[in-house]
């Protein structure tokens, strides 16, 4: 097919890429807090074998965070059981400034909620597990990473609990 039938039919990728392989998929809909040390966020992981080498990892990520200060999530990758190491999602980082993948900086307000899209190259066929660690910046019974909920998680129609996932996407080469 030529190109100019190819966009006339609608196709925009050729049928032998780009095509969606598998999906796998962690939701998180209860709340936890984490304190001042990179902690894993239970509930967000997800592990995933490729079909081919040549395939990419897409993941997404959406995590609602709530902070009495500054906040920091960071997406590490494991291939093959060889150890957690972060992906290359993360930002760069000088001096005292913390390395990660989203961040929130606030004092006493409701959550947020931070979202990552990262399309990932791990040439491989075995599996490659995914997961979310959160970091809190200062210690104290407020200062605390909260996920799926605010800092207070006050018991009335003026706060809400959110959820969380992350996915992972095999995309066809």
């Amino acid at each position: 097919v030529g190109d100019n039938a190819a966009r006339a039919s609608g196709v925009i990728a050729s049928a032998a890429g780009g095509k969606i392989l598998q999906v796998v998929q962690a939701v998180k809909t209860d709340a936890s807090d984490i304190s001042t040390s990179w902690s894993d966020i239970s509930g967000l992981s997800v592990a995933i074998t490729p079909s081919d080498a040549s395939s990419k990892l897409f993941i997404t990520c959406s995590v609602t965070i709530g902070a009495g200060r500054a906040a920091y999530v960071k997406l590490l990758r494991d291939i093959g059981g060889a150890g957690y190491a972060d992906s290359a999602y993360i930002g760069d980082a000088a001096s005292s400034r913390v390395q990660c993948s989203m961040y929130t900086m606030h004092q006493d307000y409701p959550g947020i909620c931070g979202n990552i899209g990262y399309l990932d190259t791990t040439n491989t066929t075995s599996e490659v597990t995914y997961k979310l660690q959160g970091l809190a910046s200062n210690s104290g019974a407020t200062y605390r990473l909260f996920i799926n909920k605010d800092w207070s998680d006050g018991d009335s129609n003026e706060y809400g609990r959110g959820a969380s996932s992350i996915t992972v996407y095999e995309v066809g080469a």
